[in-house]
């Protein structure tokens, strides 16, 4: 496997960059423009989430976490237009053995749906991911009729293995996720 800049990943269509504090505008006009969409299957946001002082913080909390192989997320910016965040992927609650193991978690501005890009940008991700945390499996929670969501995860390779009852509490109601697993083809025991 070859090493490479993991905070900036660079795709046919798209540039994927791991992104500090001084970005908290634009993410906060992404978040903000797609808000009735994330929604549907977001947990609920507390009263601070939509300012750029929180979006200042958490994206520092997180570029500190990339560098300590603890978590990532890119921001999606098409090639064509590179100063505007169309979308997300993200890899968190890493776990270290015996699981070394993490989450997956997308997201893409609604005028930017069925054009390839989430899944072109989570086949790129998950590359760094395997790399740069080493994880020997990536887990995706999918609400059942979150159709889009789950093309992407079986366009990616990810396979079906079962459902998670009550498993996420989103706008005040515990909803159950189909759970969806990718073991990573590089990984030495």
């Amino acid at each position: 496997m070859k090493k490479y800049d993991y905070k900036i990943l660079i795709t046919e269509n798209l540039i994927l960059k791991i992104l500090d504090g001084h970005y908290a505008l634009p993410v906060l006009d992404f978040l903000k423009s797609g808000r009735h969409v994330f929604e549907l299957y977001e947990p609920s946001k507390n009263s601070l989430f939509y300012t750029s002082s929180f979006q200042e913080h958490m994206l520092n909390s997180e570029y500190s976490a990339a560098l300590k192989h603890q978590y990532l997320r890119y921001y999606i910016f098409e090639k064509k237009c590179p100063d505007i965040i169309i979308g997300t992927v993200s890899f968190g609650n890493v776990l270290p053995d015996p699981y070394i193991s993490c989450n997956i978690g997308y997201k893409i501005s609604p005028e930017y749906t069925s054009m390839g890009y989430c899944t072109e940008a989570v086949k790129a991700s998950l590359t760094a991911a395997f790399e740069y945390l080493n994880v020997h499996r990536v887990n995706a929670f999918v609400q059942e009729d979150n159709f889009s969501s789950i093309k992407v995860l079986e366009k990616c390779g990810f396979l079906p293995e079962g459902k998670c009852i009550k498993n996420l509490r989103v706008n005040g109601k515990w909803t159950d996720h189909l759970l969806y697993g990718l073991i990573n083809p590089y990984f030495k025991d």
